[in-house]
């Protein structure tokens, strides 16, 4: 698998680990969840922005309606 493609996804990551500029990568400013690290095949490889969102958002939870 490509370093530079997301594991989960499969499009660019956008990473810039290995590169000159790895202490600026926008994965630097950002805390991954264990769980969504375990969804990870190989640990070669970064998850993008989206999938990080999305998992995000998958995990707030979900507030109900509560008519007054």
């Amino acid at each position: 698998m490509s370093e530079q493609l997301c594991p989960l996804c499969q499009q660019a990551n956008l990473c810039k680990a290995g590169t000159a500029e790895q202490n600026q990568c926008w994965c630097m400013q950002q805390e991954f969840p264990a769980e969504l690290l375990a969804q990870v095949p190989d640990q070669n490889s970064c998850i993008c922005a989206g999938c990080l969102k999305r998992f995000r958002r998958q995990a707030e939870p979900v507030q109900q309606f509560k008519p007054h």
